[in-house]
């Protein structure tokens, strides 16, 4: 009797020490102790004052020093752009600054506000391949224009049709007339192919019988356009 009661005790204790190792075997599964790679990430992570969590940690202080002064240091380039600055004497408040279009160059053009040497000479070069501006209208017709810069330069400007270089329907070639912005090949071709058939014109009017020559065509054409070598009546 005693002897099972001495066999039943050693099992009950096996199955207590059993369990207690199983138990905890369990709970370190679940609740793994941390390894010393893990208690270094979590050092550095931890910080002293809630402002340190914007600042991340460097361990090459000397780094964090160069660059630091890197930036302190550094100025703001400032942005490119394509619109010319003003230029440098400003004038354009000046009620008594005028130029004629027709005869100002680059230097007295770059004085206007909101023109630079660029749209200075594109304002020249547009009227080279016009003969002259009969009015400052067509300063419209260069690209680039626009209604600020238009106002800014109208008050300033003006086109005195006396100064233009008039064309001569009499003698003037297909290459020449093919020049001018108000017309193409085809219809130099056809006022020269005209005058050919047809004889010297007597007016500039007569170009109008030409069926590709329209009216809108003609009204912008007409002031540079003469008949000064009409035949002998």
């Amino acid at each position: 009797m005693e002897g099972g009661l001495t066999r039943q005790r050693a099992y009950l204790w096996l199955s207590a020490a059993l369990l207690t190792t199983l138990l905890a075997a369990i709970l370190a599964f679940r609740h793994p102790s941390p390894t010393p790679k893990e208690n270094i990430e979590t050092e550095e992570l931890m910080v002293e004052h809630p402002q340190d969590a914007y600042q991340p940690k460097v361990r090459n202080s000397h780094y964090t020093q160069s660059k630091a002064k890197q930036f302190s240091t550094h100025t703001p380039q400032p942005i490119s752009h394509t619109v010319e600055p003003p230029p440098t004497t400003v004038y354009h408040k000046d009620k008594q600054l005028l130029f004629n279009l027709n005869t100002a160059d680059s230097l007295d053009l770059v004085q206007l506000y909101n023109i630079g040497p660029t749209f200075a000479r594109r304002i020249i070069r547009y009227r080279t391949l016009l003969g002259g501006y009969v009015d400052k209208q067509q300063l419209w017709e260069i690209r680039g224009m626009d209604s600020v810069r238009y106002n800014d330069i109208a008050p300033h400007l003006y086109a005195n049709p006396a100064d233009i270089q008039l064309i001569d329907l009499n003698s003037v070639t297909i290459d020449q007339l093919k020049r001018h912005p108000y017309l193409d090949y085809y219809q130099a071709k056809a006022i020269v192919q005209w005058r050919d058939a047809a004889g010297p014109y007597l007016n500039i009017e007569d170009i109008l019988k030409i069926p590709i020559i329209d009216n809108q065509t003609y009204t912008h054409i007409a002031p540079y356009l003469t008949c000064n070598s009409q035949p002998n009546k």
